[in-house]
């Protein structure tokens, strides 16, 4: 275990189509990690990962090599996934100095649930050289510790009241300006729009994008 790592827990957090998804791949293409497990019921990773799998087996083997990157399918149906992801998780966390991606939280934790495992990627990570990024559509449906323990949100337009009091919440800032957020097609282009915190400089700030258009 190592007490130097900082820790690093990420979330992108918004609507579907709000550009949560265009922002998580953007940090993840930065990141350039060599070791890497993403868990992926949407098989939206696919140009990340150099394997891409539905077998736990096949995630644990690679996991061994000394450079990796790995998408796990966990198939279609969701009432499978509560086993599968807490062996995923402690596939990540054996291994060690890896970004671990997870894509939808809410189908895999609540408020008041989540797998060990992922306790103990989320609390004790930092220590195995975990870094840890998670995206979601609905935050108050995903684990609060993860959500308070964040050190960067970044935050889209929500679409239930109760997400974006949770997202208010979470970041520290006045409803309104959650309520404010925006993705809007403009000139043949989609403007996103967003807020975002990061927990060790104290800093909230906004941001935008264009996507397309002229």
């Amino acid at each position: 275990m190592d007490n130097s790592n900082k820790p690093e827990l990420r979330a992108y957090v918004g609507a579907t189509g709000s550009g949560k998804g265009v922002s998580v791949r953007e940090w993840l293409k930065g990141a350039k990690a060599s070791r890497m497990l993403v868990w992926d019921p949407l098989g939206e990773y696919a140009d990340f990962v150099k394997t891409r799998t539905d077998k736990l087996a096949d995630v644990a083997r690679a996991a061994q090599a000394k450079t990796f990157t790995v998408a796990f399918y966990p198939g279609p149906d969701v009432r499978t996934y509560a086993d599968k992801f807490a062996m995923f998780c402690r596939i990540a966390f054996a291994a060690g100095n890896l970004v671990l991606m997870v894509e939808e939280l809410a189908d895999v934790t609540s408020p008041s649930y989540a797998p060990m495992a992922w306790k103990q990627c989320t609390k004790k990570g930092r220590h195995a050289g975990l870094r840890i990024v998670a995206a979601t559509q609905r935050p108050a449906d995903i684990d609060k510790h993860f959500l308070g323990g964040c050190t960067y949100i970044r935050c889209f337009t929500l679409r239930f009241p109760e997400d974006r009091k949770a997202m208010a919440g979470a970041m520290n800032v006045p409803l309104a300006d959650i309520g404010e957020l925006m993705t809007v097609e403009e000139g043949g282009a989609t403007v996103l729009n967003w807020i975002e915190r990061d927990f060790r400089t104290g800093k909230t700030t906004r941001g935008s994008k264009r996507m397309g258009g002229k």
